[in-house]
């Protein structure tokens, strides 16, 4: 007996053993909620602040994405306070969310630094942008009430080491095309690395152009800027390593294994399909192939339409070979509202600051009539010969209004904003109240604070041009124009090689992000495949001068050019460059069309070597590190040094100003107003010449 119980369990272990292997490689999308990731930490790290004054405020927010389960969040805090601090009556006290959970006291008043771990209570969390605030209440020894609210001693610095840590797990695969698409562009699959597009080794141009158009699409979606989505081959070991894979392939150069997939789930020659499969281990692998270019360039298209890939709640997908996919034409806003869908709410005496990132297309500039309409109420305990709502740019001031007690009840302002402040890409607003209370400069307390509240009809109105210099300042218009790509050929090498493809995999991470939806046109093709089209369009050409023929045969066009062997970059007026010194630089230049179209732009990312073309490829491929490039002309060295230079003049701004009144509305009804006047004046002037019988005789006016 005790022989056969022995074997029974033995036989069901194997079983079990034997069972495992197919149900984590599971082609089916059911799902694995018993399957888990091993738990990981995602890190926001806060920027070096200082708190000042007896009251003050320090902010930080972190995210939590929706497949995430969360086990634990540590807020960790370094910090000093000033050396007067009395330990005893200063406090710091944190809240999440709009709620406190946690106050301490100062570690001492040493000057040195002093760090500490505070655990945020689960339950006060929520899907998406989380709010750490930490009120500092910061008292000095010996002081006098309100003596102490003015001196400048009271400080208390947090560092860039202080950190919101979020300890998670999530399930091992997704079960649906729709949840595998909100995973790969995930804020911790794309700063682990976890997501990649593969591409087959056949050089494909249609495969590259759906891998790109993907690229472009999922990065407009994305919350933060690092990370980017390699590009890899079915022979790279390294595809391997990502759990989330995008295989983008043309049918017939797929594995045997995808090319079953795809013919189980109904592929046929006009078509492209999408199969997501789990593939064990933790890999998610959605297959996209299709037997024409068209349809897989078409199908690539498609990752850029979330709307759409989020209704798709099935593991499969045949997508028509003319099914529309795109999303809205999106223009430039002329206006925008800002304060949010609940306006924002400002508690507390003097001054009180909320700031805002408005998102503009890079290739605009501010004509007249740009304005803002403020819409706001405010406590009535102020002193109004004091108190003021001030709105700037970019902490450049753009206008200030007094508050008033007859309007606290509902106050507005309409504040116009100069044409000389840079709104291009992205930029950023402050509102700002200074509350004042009579007879008070100073406060013991914060209860019965006053308080100020913007309305979300608080908006901003931009009247603004397409910029007309073509530099990096405007990058990367013109190639992506009011967040579409405008009429772009990429010019690849003939053997597309792995350092290339990350480098256009990071430059159109980048340029995607100044993309909304996936409208637009990009074409990639090889240097003996420049078609009439293509002659016409705006045009990015990446590689070295030995494996992209388009780069060697427009050398001479080039700024920086090569030397008869291509090994170097040769000196010119701007910069003598030393022969060896100059094999270890990459370039990026910006030229006026090659062909002489007008309206037309070349951007030429070019370099003797693969080294110098991952050295320049680095600042095109980092949003941080784009603003190292301006004018027209950039080199970058091995050595992470970069050299700007301008060789185009600048454009004849009287061209912008006769552009900003041929747009601007207001300026039209003058103008139109203005003739019109003059019309009937001339036209009185005759009749009254008439009437009183005056004619031009010889001497002049004669009755």
């Amino acid at each position: 007996m005790k022989r056969s119980t022995i074997t029974i369990v033995l036989l069901v272990l194997l079983l079990g053993l034997l069972i495992e292997p197919a149900s984590a490689a599971n082609y089916g999308g059911v799902p694995q909620s018993d399957l888990r990731t091993e738990p990981q930490t995602f890190v926001t790290s806060f920027s070096d602040q200082s708190m000042k004054g007896l009251f003050s405020t320090a902010e930080q927010t972190f995210w939590i994405a929706k497949d995430w389960d969360v086990e634990t969040v540590l807020l960790h805090l370094e910090y000093r306070a000033t050396q007067l601090a009395d330990t005893q009556l200063s406090s710091l006290t944190v809240a999440i969310n709009g709620t406190y959970f946690y106050s301490l006291r100062p570690a001492d008043n040493s000057g040195n630094r002093h760090g500490i771990d505070i655990y945020v209570p689960l339950e006060l969390l929520q899907q998406g942008y989380n709010n750490i605030r930490i009120d500092g209440y910061m008292r000095t020894q010996n002081a006098l009430p309100c003596v102490d609210d003015v001196s400048e001693a009271n400080w208390l610095d947090l560092f860039k080491e202080s950190t919101v840590s979020v300890r998670f797990d999530k399930n091992a695969f997704t079960t649906s095309i729709a949840s595998f698409y909100n995973r790969f562009f995930e804020v911790d699959a794309l700063r682990y690395g976890e997501s990649a597009f593969i591409i087959s080794d056949s050089d494909s141009p249609a495969e590259l152009n759906a891998a790109l158009l993907g690229v472009s699409g999922i990065s407009n979606q994305t919350i933060y800027t690092d990370g980017y989505f390699p590009i890899l081959t079915l022979s790279d070991p390294a595809g391997n390593l990502s759990r989330n894979r995008i295989i983008i392939a043309r049918y017939d150069q797929l594995p045997e294994n995808y090319r079953n997939q795809a013919d189980q789930n109904g592929i046929d020659d006009e078509n492209a399909v999408l199969v997501l499969l789990n593939e064990g281990s933790g890999i998610n692998t959605l297959i996209i192939t299709a037997k024409n270019d068209v349809a897989l360039i078409n199908a690539g298209r498609m990752l850029g339409n979330p709307a759409l890939m989020n209704q798709l709640q099935a593991p499969v997908k045949l997508l028509g070979k003319t099914e529309d996919i795109k999303t809205e034409v999106y223009e430039a806003e002329t206006y925008i509202s800002f304060a949010g869908s609940e306006g924002s709410y400002y508690n507390g005496a003097f001054h009180q600051v909320k700031e805002f990132t408005i998102n503009y297309p890079a290739n605009r500039s501010l004509t007249n009539a740009s304005e803002f309409y403020l819409n706001y109420r405010y406590s009535e305990n102020l002193d109004f010969d004091r108190s003021l709502m001030t709105v700037s740019i970019n902490d450049v001031p753009v206008g200030s209004r007094k508050l008033s007690q007859s309007k606290a009840g509902g106050d507005e302002a309409t504040i116009p904003i100069p044409i000389d402040i840079d709104i291009g890409s992205s930029f950023q607003v402050k509102v700002t109240f200074d509350l004042e209370i009579k007879d008070l400069w100073c406060s013991l307390r914060q209860g019965d604070m006053p308080w100020a509240y913007l309305t979300p009809n608080t908006m901003l109105k931009i009247n603004s041009v397409t910029s007309q210099d073509l530099i990096f300042e405007n990058y990367p218009d013109p190639f992506v124009t009011d967040y579409s790509y405008n009429a772009v050929s990429l010019v690849v090498p003939d053997q597309l090689d792995g350092e290339t493809a990350n480098l256009l995999a990071k430059m159109f991470r980048v340029m995607g992000r100044y993309t909304r939806g996936n409208t637009g046109e990009l074409t990639v093709l090889y240097p003996d495949e420049m078609n009439e089209t293509a002659l016409y369009s705006n045009i990015i050409a990446v590689g070295t001068y030995q494996n992209n023929s388009f780069i060697k045969s427009n050398n001479d066009k080039l700024y920086f050019q090569f030397g008869e062997d291509g090994t170097t970059f040769l000196s010119n007026e701007k910069l003598v460059i030393d022969p060896t010194y100059g094999k270890t630089l990459g370039s990026a230049q910006l030229l006026t069309s090659l062909y002489s179209k007008p309206g037309r732009a070349s951007l030429i990312v070019a370099a003797p070597n693969q080294t110098g073309l991952v050295a320049i490829g680095n600042n095109l491929g980092e949003m941080k590190n784009l603003g190292r490039l301006s004018g027209d002309a950039a080199l970058a060295d091995t050595n992470g040094n970069v050299q700007s230079y301008r060789f185009k003049a600048p454009k004849n701004p009287t061209i912008a100003v006769v552009q900003q009144i041929s747009v601007n509305q207001e300026a039209q009804i003058f103008l139109l107003v203005s003739i019109m006047v003059i019309i009937l004046l001339a036209a009185g002037l005759i009749m009254v010449v008439r009437k009183n019988g005056i004619e031009l005789k010889k001497g002049g006016w004669r009755k």
